[in-house]
C-alpha cells in the first residue's frame, strides 16, 4: 500500500466501529487497518476504493450499506 492511500481518508462501516476513539484502530471498507484519528483531522485525499465501497447496498462485513 503506498504511503498517499495510507493516509487517505478511509470509510468504515458505522456498525462495525459505532462509536471509534481516536488511537483506535479500525478496518476501512478497502480492507486497510489504520488508527482513527478523528473527523475533523481527515487528509485531503480519499481512498478510491473505500469511495467505490461506501455506495454498495451491502458492505463486505454483511452490514447494510448507504
Amino acid at each position: 500500500m503506498s504511503a498517499d492511500v495510507e493516509r487517505a481518508a478511509h470509510a468504515y462501516c458505522p456498525r462495525c466501529h459505532p462509536d471509534p476513539r481516536p488511537g483506535d484502530v479500525i478496518t476501512a471498507l478497502c480492507g486497510a487497518r489504520h488508527s482513527y484519528y478523528g473527523r475533523r483531522e481527515r487528509p485531503v485525499n480519499t481512498c478510491p476504493a473505500c469511495v467505490t465501497l461506501a455506495s454498495a447496498n451491502v458492505y463486505a462485513c454483511g452490514h447494510p450499506g448507504a
